[in-house]
Order: C-alpha cells, then structure tokens, then sequence
C-alpha cells in the first residue's frame, strides 16, 4: 500500500493525499498494538522507498522539494481565494455533479448512509478523501476551467460509491410497484443521460484538441521554422513550445521559471524581467499580458477558427523591444 502510494505521489503530488485513508483503514483492522506497528511501519517504509526519491528528484532537478507547479499554480491563481470557502467548495462540487453525475448523487447519499450503518470502513474513508479533495483544492486552487482538471482524479472515487449506493437499493424485480418503478426509471435515465453526455463529451475533446493543435502546436512550428537558433522566447503556456519550438524558454506561468512566482500576475515587473534576461520574443494570447503586448511588436498570429468559436483569442507571436 505504501508503494503505491509513493507511485500516486509521482503521478501527481496530491496522491499523497491517500496516505490518510490507509491510517484509517490500519487503525480499524489492527486492534492488536504488534500487529499495528508492524502494518504502520511497512506502509510508511512502503512509501518511503518510492516518496523520498520524488521529493529529491524535485530537489535536484528545481532546487524545490515540491514541483515548480506546486506554487506557481497557486500564485497566478490568488485572487480566486478571496471569496468564501464555502463558495468555492460549492464550484468544484458542481464539477462532478455534470451530466450523469447529478442522477448519481443520491446514490452517493444511500452508499454513505448503509456504509455508516454496517461500518463499512473502506467505503466510509473513500467518501471523506473524496470530500477532503475537493475541499483541498477549494482552499488552495479553486479553479474550474478545462472540465475541472484538478479533480479529476477523484471523480472515479465519486462515481464508483455512487453505484454502490445505487446497486445496494435498486430491485428491478421487486414485489413492490413503486420501488420496481423507480428502479427501472432510475437505471433508464442514468443510461440515457451517460449515452447523451458521451456523446456531448466526445465533441468537447475534440474541440479542446483542435484548440490547442491550432492555436498552441501551430504557433510552436511557426516559432520554430521562423526564429532564430538561440532566440530566446518569454512565453505563458510553454507545453507545445518546450516540445516543438526548440528554444530556450523564459516561462510567465512560472513552470520552469520558479523566479517568476513572485510578481507572476505584475505586468510591469515581467516588463522588467523580460529585460533583463534579454527575450528577444514574446507568445501569448493578447488578452493574458495587454500591457506587455503593447510594448511589443506582432509578427505572427494563428488566425484559427477554433479558439475565436469558443469566444477565445488567437495566439501571437511578439517581437519584444528591449529599450
């Protein structure tokens, strides 16, 4: 379990998050104090083996323990936390309550109540981590763009309880008129609205692709093909131009740039950045940096249908004017 654990965190570093749920679970299976300190110190050697070394790869690679994300993300994204906790936990909450989710929900509702009353310990943490998750992200990173991206990884744990719950009341043969009624109807419109969504959810994907094909991996081609060898390019949204443009990068999100965290949102502190390291050239969306881009000279955009559809903007390339 700890090496799975420590696995998780490698994935994605909230997958230390797991390590609660297994106290639990130890702590109610072992009643024996040997057999407990036995379990306790294999899970925490488990995760040892694979966690430490995660935490000194970050260490050596960024000079952080944590990856660069793990604060750059939560700088641009401040301001979010000025409204009320419960506001924002009500946001990603509502994330997995989309399409099928929302029939899902008093699912949700039966499964916790019969796992409280049988003390179904494994179904009752997986409820509160999965709570906890959401409100982790409420209280640090409360954003819900891109289909809630966050907590997508929890959504699985939302959805498998919630069929318990409904596989644990449904009757579809049940003597009982009423309850064989709303069996079937339950289970007919689940099935609808999941067929629905699918479908629904198929053109958002590919949507979502073309956008970033057209606007991001294009822009990344064109920086390549029609820059200089050793340019260097101030960019936010370094993803397709890490990979494609092969230039050396100075990242506004602060990524791989981690001294950028601190004014990561202050146009006029990155006008002086940019500056001083020298970027010869500037790839954003107009709209991210307006003050930036106006002190800066266009020489490429996408011209893209797909961005503009989704009342987005296209990307440009700017030619930045170092005084």
């Amino acid at each position: 379990m700890g090496l799975l654990i420590g696995l998780a965190a490698w994935i994605r570093p909230d997958g230390i998050t797991l390590v609660g749920p297994a106290f639990v679970i130890l702590l109610v299976k072992y009643k024996n104090r040997n057999h407990s300190i036995i379990a306790f110190t294999k899970l925490i050697l488990g995760l040892a083996l694979l966690f430490l070394p995660y935490l000194l790869f970050n260490r050596l690679l960024a000079g952080s323990w944590w990856p660069n994300t793990f604060f750059a993300k939560q700088a641009e994204y401040a301001e979010l936390r000025l409204a009320p906790i419960w506001l924002r936990f009500w946001s990603q909450s509502l994330l997995v309550l989309i399409g099928v989710g929302v029939l899902l929900l008093p699912g949700y509702v039966l499964g916790i109540v019969t796992a409280i009353r049988y003390q179904r310990w494994s179904q009752i943490v997986g409820v509160i981590w999965f709570v906890g998750y959401l409100f982790i992200y409420a209280w640090r990173l409360p954003v819900t763009y891109q289909h809630g991206r966050y907590i997508i990884p929890a959504m699985p744990v939302y959805f498998l309880w919630s069929l318990i719950g409904i596989a644990g009341w449904v009757q579809l043969t049940s003597g009982n008129v009423w309850k064989r009624t709303l069996s079937k109807a339950w289970v007919i419109s689940i099935s609808v609205v999941l067929i629905l969504f699918w479908g629904l959810g198929i053109r958002a994907y590919a949507l979502d692709v073309a956008v970033i094909e057209s606007e991001m991996v294009k822009t990344a081609i064109w920086v390549s093909d029609n820059t200089p060898t050793g340019s260097l390019i101030a960019a936010h949204d370094i993803g397709a131009l890490g990979f494609f443009g092969q230039r050396d990068l100075l990242d506004m999100a602060g990524l791989v740039s981690p001294e950028v965290v601190p004014f990561i949102r202050d146009e006029l502190a990155l006008e002086m950045y940019l500056n001083a390291r020298g970027a010869d050239f500037l790839v954003t969306f107009p709209g991210w940096y307006p003050y930036l881009v106006s002190k800066a000279k266009q020489v490429y955009t996408t011209d893209s249908v797909y961005s503009p559809m989704l009342n987005g903007e296209n990307m440009s390339v700017y030619r930045w004017l170092v005084p």
